[in-house]
C-alpha cells in the first residue's frame, strides 16, 4: 500500500528550490556584473580619500618642515666640527698647519719634537662626508707627543688620529763599554684626518 505524499512537503521543497534558483540567478546575472564592480570602485574611492587625507596632512605640515630644514641648514653652516676649507687641496695644507701649531704650542725646543715628513693621503673607504687625511712621520719624545695628540683630537674642527705606530730609535753611535747613555727618540707615524662639509661619494 503506497502512502500519499504530503502536499506541505511538496510546497516546502518548491520554495527551497525557488530560493536556490533566485540566489544562483542573482550571483550569475546581477552580483558579478553589477554589484561586484560597484563594490570594487567604492573600495578604490575610499583608498583615494585616505591618501588624499594623508597628503593633505603632509601639505599642512609644510611650513613646519621648511622651518625645521632651515634650522638644520643654519646649524650645519655654524657647525665647527667640519674643516672650513672648500676643497681637499686647501684642507691638506690646513691639516699640516694645525699640526705645526699644536707642536709649537706644546714644544719649545724643535730638536725634541719635529715633523720629519708629511704627505697627502687619498683613498680609503667611501664615507658620508669627504674625508681628508695626511700621513705624518715625526721624531718626538713620549710626553710632548701625548699632549700634541690630545690637543689635536680635542679641538675644533674635529680631527682624528689613527694608524698610530711608535718605534724607539737610538740617536748617534755609542762605543761598546762607554759609560755614556745612548740618546733615544721615538719615531712616530700616524694619519691625521678631518672632514669637509661637502658630501662624499657615499652620500652622493
Amino acid at each position: 500500500m503506497r502512502l500519499a505524499a504530503d502536499p506541505r512537503n511538496g510546497r516546502f521543497l518548491a520554495i527551497v528550490l525557488l530560493l536556490i534558483a533566485v540566489l544562483l540567478g542573482y550571483l550569475l546575472l546581477v552580483h558579478w556584473w553589477f554589484v561586484a564592480p560597484d563594490l570594487a570602485i567604492a573600495s578604490q574611492v575610499q583608498d583615494l580619500r585616505d591618501q588624499q587625507q594623508r597628503f593633505a596632512g603632509i601639505v599642512a605640515q609644510r611650513p613646519l618642515i621648511e622651518k625645521r630644514m632651515a634650522q638644520v641648514r643654519a646649524f650645519e653652516q655654524g657647525n665647527q666640527a667640519f674643516l672650513s676649507d672648500a676643497d681637499a687641496n686647501s684642507a691638506f695644507s690646513d691639516l699640516t698647519q694645525r699640526l705645526k701649531q699644536a707642536i709649537s704650542a706644546r714644544v719649545k725646543d724643535e730638536n725634541k719634537c719635529a715633523i720629519v715628513s708629511n704627505s697627502n693621503f687619498k683613498g680609503g673607504e667611501e664615507e658620508l662626508y669627504e674625508r681628508v687625511t695626511i700621513q705624518v712621520r715625526m721624531r718626538c719624545s713620549l710626553e710632548p707627543l701625548a699632549q700634541i695628540l690630545y690637543e689635536l683630537e680635542n679641538s675644533n674642527p674635529y680631527l682624528f688620529v689613527d694608524q698610530l705606530l711608535i718605534y724607539r730609535q737610538q740617536i748617534g753611535y755609542v762605543p761598546p763599554g762607554a759609560k755614556v747613555r745612548p740618546q733615544t727618540a721615538l719615531d712616530i707615524r700616524f694619519n691625521l684626518s678631518g672632514y669637509l662639509r661637502k658630501a662624499g661619494k657615499k652620500g652622493a
